[in-house]
């Protein structure tokens, strides 16, 4: 599985919509899923939050240990 899969997963939200906001997190911090290292993935955190916080809430800071997880360990 792509890193991209395991931070869609890791999300929490559905996977088809995960994926749109995912990608689009990805590309406003200046990274195309095809250079998604786990440099760019760190990078990209910030935006990713700002993806997932409107849908998450109270979860979004355990949603985001278990990205950064999933990014380390990629």
């Amino acid at each position: 599985m792509s890193m991209l899969d395991q931070i869609i997963t890791a999300s929490g939200l559905s996977p088809i919509f995960a994926r749109g906001a995912i990608t689009r997190a990805l590309r406003r911090a200046g990274v195309t899923d095809d250079q998604l290292t786990r440099v760019a993935a760190r990078t990209a955190l910030p935006e990713i939050r700002r993806a997932i916080e409107p849908f998450m809430q109270t979860k979004t800071d355990e949603v985001m240990r278990t990205i950064e997880t999933v990014i380390e360990s990629a």
